[in-house]
């Protein structure tokens, strides 16, 4: 039986994400247990990596839908440096696999300090388990693969999903069964725009992903799947601190990849796109723009959610950009240097499994 690739993953993505709305009650009641009981005013998500970004990419719809402050922190700086859990705070850390070293020490410090240490993973038999008080499963299911997607967009769903609950406001459960659908859709015309513009795509040197509100979560997720597949320099800048230094070192040969919410801010995507693409032709948008419909660098689908919602349908081209391209060039393998850092500083316990071969 062959493994499961990144693109395998993304494709059984959109069908989890449809389950997961209709069984919303049951996946997230462990998370309404704990927080029936007690006056919340702020979310604080404590997570790294892939897991962080989702929260970002989720970040937007929670607040707009319960109402609470919602704030997103590292581990390490946690554990170090801004630990201080108010009262009426809800602490959630987050680590998909239940291995991260950084999660559980943050895990330990909450524990410390007699709070409730709360741990949202993709694998409640983890080692997590061995520190949290209470382990809940956020509904991934398997995803052997390192470079995750399927749990990315099922980490954002399953904050929307809570929001949902915590609030009552269930109408906005059909909004989140159209952005599934589009999830779908996006595979896709995600696909066919890549091979579009493959001889761009396959032979990137340095990338930008910028985005802005939810899509912020977008963009840093874009950021760091690239950059540890493709193995190219990757950073990630909000739209307008792009324009405000980063923009600077530009020539013929940067790739830019926008991230548009298709809401109140469009237009100054549009002006920001359109001015990047003076400089290089190596430049995309996803945008339902209309003024942009005939523009072949702007991928388009056939209908848009709110904007608090839009990473759920615009992560496929992310995942799918990095996976056709790393898996094309064979850039995923790791310097064979890289062993001795992970022996010094390892970011994963000891029973992590590297499925990928990668190393």
């Amino acid at each position: 039986m062959n493994k499961l690739t990144m693109f395998d993953y993304v494709k059984e993505t959109p069908d989890v994400l449809r389950t997961n709305i209709e069984q919303y009650t049951t996946l997230v009641d462990p998370l309404m247990k704990e927080v029936q009981q007690k006056e919340i005013k702020r979310i604080l998500l404590v997570a790294s990596g892939s897991s962080y970004n989702a929260c970002y990419c989720a970040r937007s719809f929670v607040e707009k839908v319960s109402s609470l402050e919602v704030r997103i922190i590292t581990p390490y700086t946690f554990t170090y440096y801004e630990n201080n859990i108010k009262e009426n705070d809800l602490v959630l850390v987050l680590t998909q696999s239940g291995l991260s070293t950084n999660a559980i020490e943050a895990l330990k410090i909450i524990k410390k300090k007699e709070c409730r240490a709360i741990c949202l993973t993709g694998n409640k038999n983890s080692d997590v388990k061995d520190v949290a008080d209470i382990v809940i499963e956020y509904g991934v299911g398997e995803e052997l693969v390192g470079y995750v997607t399927k749990g990315v967009s099922t980490l954002a769903l399953f904050l929307d999903l809570f929001a949902i609950a915590y609030s009552g406001k269930t109408e906005y459960l059909d909004e989140l069964k159209k952005a599934a659908d589009l999830n779908e859709e996006m595979i896709d015309q995600a696909t066919n725009f890549i091979q579009q513009h493959y001889k761009n795509f396959s032979s990137m040197s340095w990338v930008y992903s910028c985005g802005a509100g939810a899509n912020y979560g977008t963009a840093l997720e874009s950021a760091l799947k690239m950059g540890e597949t493709i193995h190219i320099p990757s950073c990630c800048y909000e739209i307008e601190e792009y324009i405000h230094g980063p923009n600077l070192q530009l020539t013929p040969q940067y790739n830019v990849v926008f991230f548009d919410g298709n809401d109140g801010a469009s237009r100054r995507v549009e002006q920001v796109y359109k001015a990047t693409r003076k400089v290089t032709n190596r430049v995309y948008l996803i945008s339902n723009n209309p003024q942009l419909s005939s523009d072949e660098h702007v991928l388009s689908l056939s209908d848009t959610v709110s904007s608090e919602l839009s990473p759920l349908v615009y992560l496929p081209f992310v995942q799918l950009l990095s996976y056709i391209v790393s898996n094309d060039l064979h850039s995923i393998y790791q310097h064979p240097l890289l062993k001795e850092f992970k022996a010094i500083a390892a970011a994963k316990t000891e029973n992590f499994v590297n499925y990928d071969g990668d190393d």
